[in-house]
């Protein structure tokens, strides 16, 4: 993606959100080839800062769904600011349309998915290192590979949205 695509990407949000993840990576793979170390006293802030990043635009990109989800299922009665997985899923439950889309998202939000995992990271980060929960030689391949995760997530649950719409 380039910077003339940027007027696209301000439309569609899920694609920005997962551009933005690409870009941190990249910006956190430029830091450990620069420094060769990500813990090393010049690459730490500026890794932390990408990795936190990183998992910010993830879930930004998953509550992104969730928004589209609520709007192509008309599910009116949960209020933008009080957006949540469980809400989602529950009026989706409640539509028959909407049971297997609510399948996959109660899925990815159990304890111990790839999703979830993303947010105890995001929780963690509000008292401790990222440092101490993902290891400094497994940061770069845990997200490459929550990256791919979430983007096949995604694609399978906008499949699922339109072929049941």
């Amino acid at each position: 993606m380039t910077i003339s695509d940027l007027p696209f990407l301000q439309s569609e949000r899920i694609i920005f959100k997962l551009y933005t993840c690409e870009e941190h990576l990249k910006n956190l793979k430029k830091i450990k080839s620069q420094y060769d170390d990500l813990l090393s006293k010049e690459a730490r802030v500026s890794a932390e800062m990408e990795m936190d990043a990183i998992i910010s635009q993830m879930i930004g990109a998953f509550d992104c769904l969730l928004f589209r989800i609520i709007d192509k299922f008309q599910l009116s009665g949960i209020p933008i600011d009080k957006m949540e997985v469980s809400r989602v899923i529950s009026g989706l439950s409640a539509e028959s349309k909407g049971v297997e889309v609510a399948k996959g998202l109660q899925d990815a939000n159990l304890g111990g998915s790839w999703y979830w995992k993303i947010k105890d990271l995001r929780n963690y980060s509000l008292h401790g290192s990222l440092f101490s929960a993902v290891p400094p030689y497994d940061a770069i391949p845990f997200f490459e590979r929550s990256l791919v995760q979430l983007k096949e997530f995604i694609k399978n649950m906008v499949m699922k949205e339109s072929i049941l719409q």
